[in-house]
């Protein structure tokens, strides 16, 4: 009697729970180390790109800061410049007229002529339209100074050296260590600036704008303003005490005259307000420094 025949099966066995489990714990951990690298990374690129973020804004800063300091000193410039536009032909024509006064003074005997004359009023003219210039141009000096004293001038280059050479003007009228205290026309620094204030007044078309007095505002004033006369009563005396004075009196006037040409050279330096055969500078040896 033959064996019963064992039936083959093709069925698969179940997996113990313990290998299911293992499986599943493998799987899991992968996803977790999957999870993790893609939150590093995620991390990395957050990162990465405040870092960025933070370079471009500090660029956008700085390049924004760099804008707005060319737009203050290009800002600053143009104010500086219109100032002094704005005053550049005034300023010009005072200091041309009262060098060509100076230089009539010492080179061709201006007061001596006409201290001469018969006609008093002559002699008075000569002596009240001085101190006009004078005052004239101490008015535009001080205008323009007022203009610019708020702005710097570090970089605008052409409105220092102006600056710088209307300073030279002034300290020639304060100096005593170059010419002697007889010498006329001597005035402090705040006695110039006093008697450019005396001139100055607001412009009636334009209120922001200012002005200096004409002519005959200065001789009513000067004639009817106690308070505007004292300014100018030393000079007036010195003018009158002039006829047939010695040189040395004269010498601080040619100083002056050479160092208002070197401004109207500036201001003018084509000539084409003033023709350069006008602006001749008093030879030293009309007046020796003594």
């Amino acid at each position: 009697m033959s064996a019963p025949a064992t039936h083959a099966t093709n069925a698969s066995v179940p997996a113990s729970p313990a290998v299911r489990s293992g499986s599943q714990r493998a799987a899991t951990g992968k996803e977790l180390l999957i999870e993790l690298w893609v939150s590093l990374i995620s991390a990395a690129v957050a990162v990465v790109s405040i870092a960025v973020s933070s370079l471009n804004a500090a660029r956008t800063v700085r390049l924004q800061h760099g804008l707005e300091t060319q737009r203050y000193e290009k800002d600053r410039e143009d104010s500086a410049e219109e100032i002094v536009s704005r005053y550049r032909e005034p300023l010009l024509r005072s200091a041309f007229e009262l060098q060509s006064r100076l230089y009539n003074i010492v080179a061709l005997d201006f007061f001596d002529r006409h201290h001469q004359s018969d006609d008093l009023t002559e002699w008075q003219y000569a002596r009240d339209s001085t101190l006009f210039r004078l005052g004239q141009y101490f008015g535009w000096a001080e205008i323009l100074r007022q203009g610019i004293q708020y702005i710097d001038l570090g970089s605008t280059e052409r409105t220092r050296e102006l600056t710088a050479r209307l300073d030279t003007v002034s300290h020639v009228f304060a100096n005593t260590d170059w010419h002697p205290r007889t010498s006329i026309l001597r005035l402090f620094r705040d006695e110039q600036r006093a008697i450019g204030e005396c001139l100055v007044e607001r412009g009636i078309e334009d209120p922001r704008g200012q002005r200096c007095l004409g002519y005959v505002q200065f001789m009513e004033r000067l004639e009817n303003d106690p308070s505007f006369g004292r300014w100018f009563a030393r000079l007036s005396q010195e003018i009158d005490s002039l006829q047939g004075s010695a040189p040395q009196r004269l010498g601080r006037l040619i100083g002056i005259q050479h160092e208002l040409i070197a401004v109207i050279e500036f201001l003018d330096p084509d000539s084409t307000r003033f023709p350069a055969a006008h602006r001749g500078r008093i030879p030293p040896q009309a007046a020796p420094f003594q």
